[in-house]
């Protein structure tokens, strides 16, 4: 039986410090693989500025040389609105021989309200957290007091990035370089698409 991490995401562009996040995960809780989820259509958020295969395609690039890692394209070919444990849940039916976890950010935890989120936890074997300047993994414990399976939930640590996708675009329409930013594929494929440019 394989343990599987999902780790959801927009990766709009994806970049280093969320290949950093797959590998510290994977290797600190001894999983067998990291399937990286793009985010389809999520409930909480406005379409995103980049075409599904253009977000696929740079995650692909990104980990053609980790076997260990892979995209995951469930909520990119559905058409439904992707709530977490919809997909978790969908995925533990299509592959009821692995073990699946959950990865996401402390502050997208804090932050949202989640659809069936106890029931979420029953269902995978651990929900990783990763740090976030700002959060505090305690004070998520104290605000979800009371509810069932919270032993699953556990920190992800990790040295922590001055990185994210939207500095990344907002560079490029500056017409800043994204050189040591982004896997070296990945910038190639934007600066060859010319995408997150206007």
């Amino acid at each position: 039986m394989a343990r599987v991490l999902l780790f959801g995401g927009s990766f709009n562009p994806v970049h280093h410090g969320h290949l950093r996040l797959a590998v510290e995960a994977l290797e600190q809780f001894s999983f067998d693989q990291v399937w990286l989820v793009p985010s389809g259509t999520p409930p909480h958020r406005q379409a995103y500025s980049q075409e599904p295969e253009h977000r696929a395609r740079m995650l692909e690039l990104a980990l053609a040389d980790h076997p260990q890692l892979q995209v995951c394209r469930h909520e990119l070919d559905s058409h439904e609105i992707n709530y977490t444990y919809n997909t978790v849940s969908q995925l533990s039916s299509l592959w009821p021989a692995h073990r699946f976890s959950f990865l996401t950010g402390l502050d997208v935890v804090y932050d949202y309200q989640w659809r069936n989120f106890e029931e979420l936890l029953e269902l995978v074997e651990h929900f990783l957290v990763a740090s976030r300047p700002g959060y505090q993994f305690s004070q998520l414990l104290e605000k979800l007091t009371g509810t069932r399976h919270l032993t699953k939930l556990s920190e992800l640590q990790v040295p922590l990035h001055q990185v994210s996708s939207s500095l990344i675009r907002e560079r490029l329409r500056q017409g800043r370089s994204i050189h040591y930013w982004v896997p070296e594929p990945v910038r190639v494929y934007i600066e060859n698409q010319g995408i997150y440019c206007s």
